[in-house]
C-alpha cells in the first residue's frame, strides 16, 4: 500500500505544475496567472483539483503515471493556447459550444502565427523541459499501479466530475462557493479558471434532438403553414425599443408616487395597441428576451439557465432585421453598452442586422453611471433619417439598469410614500422611478419627432423584465404587490408592459397579453409586411392562443410540438426551413458604427519649433464617422488625442516620436474596453519639415 501511495505523489506535483501553465498560456503573462492564483484561493483549488483527478482517472486507465501525464498535457495546453490566442484576438475565450456547434473557433486559425510569440516559446520550452525533468530524472515519477488501486482511483475521479458537474452527491460548488457568469464568459473564464469553467459551461450545449426529425419532417411542417403575404403598400419605418427593467410600478395600489414616472407613455397607452407581455425573465438576462423578440424562438425548449446569444446564435438565423432586409429595409442595431457584451457584435451579424452602433460609437452623454436614454433615442433617428428608404432599427437602452440605490443620480425628484415600505425601500423604488422618467422622455422624443417628419413609422417601445428590488423580491412584498403564496406570482413578476405607437394606421387599439415570442410576428402583420414561413406559423399560433400554453397542456400539445421541430431546425439542426434563403441572411457588408471610419487628411495643426527635447508637433486630421473615445496612432504609438467632430480630430506627436526624418505613419483606431482594436482608419504618411 505504501508504494502505491508513493506512485501518488508525483500526480500531485505534477497538477500543480500542468495547472500552472493551463492558466500561463490561456492568460498570457505570469502577472495575470498571479493575480488569479492570490484572489481566487478557492476556484484555485477547485481547479488543482480537476486537474488531479483528471490524472488520476487517466493514470487509472493506463497503468502509468507518465502516460497519463502526457496525455492530459497534450489535451490541456492544446486548449489553453488556442483559448489564450482566440481571447487575445477576439476577447473572448475558447468555449465548448465553439467545438460542438462550429462557432468561431476556425477564425482562430488565422492568427495562427500568434503561436509564435517569444512568451509562447518559451513557455512551451519550459514547460516540457520541466515536465522530462520531473517524469524520467525523479524516483517515484514513472509510478505504475496494481489493478485494484486502478478501480479506486477510477471511482474517486468519477465521483469527484460527477460531483463538479451536478453538484450531486456532494456539494461541491456548493462547499466551495463556486458561481458562473454566463453572461460575461470572460470574465466568467477569469474567475472560475478555465478548466473549471469549461466544465461548467458543458451542460449548457446538451439539447436533445426532438424524435423524427429529419429534412422531409420539416419541410412537410413548412408546407402545411399558411403563408400570409404582403398586406401594404406603405414601408413604414419599423422602431423596436427594449427598454431596460421598464415597468410600470404605479400599479402597484399601496404605493403613492408624488408624480407619476410613466406620464408620456400611460398617454399613448390610452390610444394605442398595448398591454402587457410576458417575460421569460426576472430582473436579468435581458439578452433572452431580445432572442425571443427578434427571432420568435423561445426559451421554452432551451436548457435553464442557458444564454443563447453566448452558446447557441452562431450561424445565421433570421430575425425581423433580415427578413425587413429582404424587403429593401436598412436594418441597424444600436446598444449603448459594450460591444462584446451578450457576443452582441456577432448576434446582431447572424440576426442579418447591417450595422450595430455600440457604446463606444456614442457620444459620453451619462444619466448615472450608464450613457443617457436621449442619447439612444438620438442615435435611432439619425440611422432612420439617414437611411435612403425604409429602415428598421433595434435599440436598448441601459440607464435605468441595476443599482437602484438613492446615489445613481445624484438625487431624485419623484418621492414615493407607503404604509409598509422600509426606509431601504423607498429609496431603491424612488431611484427606480426616477429612471423610468428617462424612458418615458426618450420615448416622448422618438414619438414627437416622428409625429412631425410624418414619415410613416410604427414605435414598439417595452420592457425586458422587472427589477430587482431588494432580496427575495423585497419592494415587491412591502408594497403588497406580492401576497404570501400568491397565486397570480408568475403573471405578475413575468410580465411587463408595451405600447406600439404609429402616425399612419387607423385609430383602431387592441388591448394585448402576448409572449415576447409572438411580438415580432405581431409587428410584422400589424406593418402589413410580409414574414417567413417561421413568423407566419407564429403569428397563427398567436391568434389561437396568444401566451404560449403551459408546460404539459394537452389541448396544446400538437401545436408546441411542431414549434419545436422547427425551432431546433432553425437553432441546431440542419435548418432544411431556410433553404430558399439560408444565404440572405447575414449582410456581407455588416459594419461596427455609423459608418467605415476613413482618414483623409493630416495636416500640421500647430508646432513647437524651439530646439528642446519637449518640441512637439500638433496635426489635424480630417476624415469620416470619427468616434470621441478614438485614439490617434503614430508609428503604432498612442497620441493624446482631442476629439472635435466626426469630421475632425487633433493629436500632439511628441519630439521623441519624429525620428531623424520626422516621417510618420498615422492612423485612427477605436479600443473596446477588452483592448480589442474594433475598428482602424487606413493609414497616411506625415511629414515634420
Amino acid at each position: 500500500m505504501g508504494k502505491q501511495l508513493k506512485s501518488l505523489y508525483p500526480i500531485v506535483i505534477l497538477s500543480l505544475w500542468l495547472l500552472a501553465f493551463v492558466e500561463f498560456f490561456s492568460r498570457g503573462s505570469i502577472e495575470a496567472v498571479w493575480s488569479w492564483l492570490t484572489t481566487n484561493p478557492m476556484e484555485l483549488v477547485l481547479n488543482y483539483l480537476f486537474v488531479f483527478f483528471s490524472l488520476l482517472i487517466l493514470a487509472a486507465l493506463t497503468g502509468r503515471t507518465r502516460w497519463a501525464y502526457w496525455l492530459a498535457s497534450v489535451l490541456f495546453i492544446v486548449i489553453a493556447i488556442v483559448s489564450g490566442i482566440k481571447l487575445k484576438i477576439m476577447g473572448v475565450p475558447l468555449l465548448p459550444w465553439d467545438v460542438f456547434l462550429g462557432s468561431e473557433t476556425k477564425d482562430v486559425l488565422q492568427y495562427v502565427n500568434s503561436l509564435f510569440s517569444v512568451s509562447m516559446i518559451s513557455g512551451i520550452v519550459i514547460f516540457l523541459a520541466g515536465s522530462y525533468a520531473m517524469l524520467y530524472h525523479i524516483p517515484h515519477f514513472k509510478g505504475r499501479f496494481r489493478w485494484k488501486t486502478q478501480i479506486v482511483l477510477a471511482v474517486l475521479s468519477v465521483l469527484f466530475f460527477t460531483s463538479v458537474y451536478s453538484d450531486k452527491p456532494i456539494p461541491v460548488k456548493q462547499a466551495f462557493n463556486i458561481s458562473t457568469i454566463p453572461w460575461d464568459q470572460t470574465s466568467n473564464y477569469m474567475t472560475n479558471g478555465l478548466l473549471l469553467t469549461t466544465v461548467l459551461n458543458v451542460d449548457l450545449i446538451l439539447i436533445e434532438e426532438p424524435e423524427g426529425y429529419n429534412k422531409e419532417k420539416i419541410e412537410s411542417l413548412v408546407a402545411e403553414i399558411p403563408r400570409r403575404p404582403d398586406q401594404s403598400d406603405v414601408d413604414p419605418n419599423i422602431i423596436v425599443v427594449l427598454s431596460e427593467s421598464f415597468w410600470d410600478p404605479t400599479v402597484m395600489k399601496d404605493v403613492e408616487f408624488s408624480e407619476d414616472p410613466l406620464p408620456f407613455f400611460h398617454s399613448i397607452q390610452e390610444k394605442y395597441t398595448g398591454g402587457w407581455m410576458r417575460s421569460p425573465q426576472f430582473g436579468g438576462g435581458t439578452a433572452n428576451v431580445e432572442f425571443e423578440v427578434l427571432t420568435g424562438n423561445t426559451m421554452r425548449f432551451l436548457q435553464q439557465g442557458s444564454l443563447p446569444y453566448i452558446q447557441y446564435v452562431n450561424h445565421p438565423v433570421d430575425s425581423l432585421a433580415s427578413i425587413l432586409k429582404r424587403q429593401g429595409y436598412t436594418t441597424a442595431s444600436v446598444n449603448p453598452f459594450h460591444n462584446w457584451f451578450f457576443n452582441s457584435k456577432t448576434v446582431y451579424r447572424n440576426f442579418g442586422f447591417s450595422k450595430y452602433i455600440s457604446s463606444e460609437f456614442f457620444d459620453p452623454v451619462y444619466k448615472g453611471p450608464f450613457l443617457a436614454d436621449t442619447e439612444v433615442a438620438k442615435n435611432v433617428i439619425e440611422q432612420i433619417e439617414s437611411s435612403p428608404g425604409p429602415a428598421f432599427v433595434f435599440a436598448n437602452t441601459m440607464e435605468n439598469h441595476y443599482p437602484y440605490e438613492p446615489w445613481k443620480f445624484g438625487g431624485n425628484t419623484i418621492k414615493v410614500k407607503g404604509a409598509n415600505l422600509s426606509e431601504d425601500s423607498i429609496g431603491k423604488l424612488e431611484t427606480y422611478a426616477q429612471g423610468l422618467t428617462g424612458a418615458d422622455a426618450m420615448l416622448k422624443m422618438l414619438v414627437e419627432h416622428f409625429e412631425a417628419s410624418g414619415e410613416p413609422t410604427i414605435i414598439v417601445f417595452y420592457g425586458d423584465h422587472l427589477p430587482v428590488l431588494g432580496d427575495d423580491y423585497k419592494v415587491y412584498r412591502e408594497s403588497n404587490y406580492l401576497q404570501d403564496n400568491d397565486p397570480d406570482f408568475f403573471k405578475k413578476i413575468y410580465s411587463v408592459p408595451f405600447v406600439i405607437w404609429d402616425n399612419y394606421l387607423s385609430d383602431e387599439k387592441e388591448d394585448l397579453y402576448i409572449s415576447s415570442s409572438f411580438l415580432g410576428p405581431y409587428v410584422l402583420n400589424k406593418a402589413g409586411k410580409e414574414g417567413s414561413y417561421y413568423t407566419d406559423f407564429l403569428y397563427s399560433l398567436y391568434e389561437k392562443t396568444p401566451l404560449l400554453p403551459e408546460a404539459g397542456d394537452e389541448q396544446w400539445a400538437e401545436e408546441m410540438r411542431i414549434y419545436e421541430y422547427l425551432q431546433y431546425d432553425i437553432m441546431f439542426g440542419a435548418r432544411y426551413g431556410y433553404k430558399d434563403f439560408e444565404d440572405q441572411i447575414v449582410d456581407p457588408n455588416f459594419i461596427l458604427g455609423r459608418g467605415p471610419m476613413e482618414l483623409e487628411q493630416v495636416l500640421p495643426a500647430e508646432t513647437y519649433a524651439d530646439t528642446s527635447k519637449d518640441a512637439s508637433v500638433t496635426i489635424e486630421l480630417k476624415g469620416k464617422n470619427f468616434v470621441p473615445g478614438a485614439l490617434v496612432y503614430a508609428n503604432g504609438g498612442a497620441l493624446e488625442t482631442k476629439y472635435v467632430d466626426r469630421q475632425t480630430m487633433t493629436a500632439v506627436v511628441p519630439a521623441n516620436m519624429l525620428g531623424k526624418s520626422g516621417r510618420l505613419d498615422i492612423r485612427i483606431k477605436l479600443i473596446d474596453s477588452q483592448s480589442i482594436a474594433i475598428v482602424e482608419t487606413n493609414s497616411l504618411p506625415f511629414t515634420v519639415k
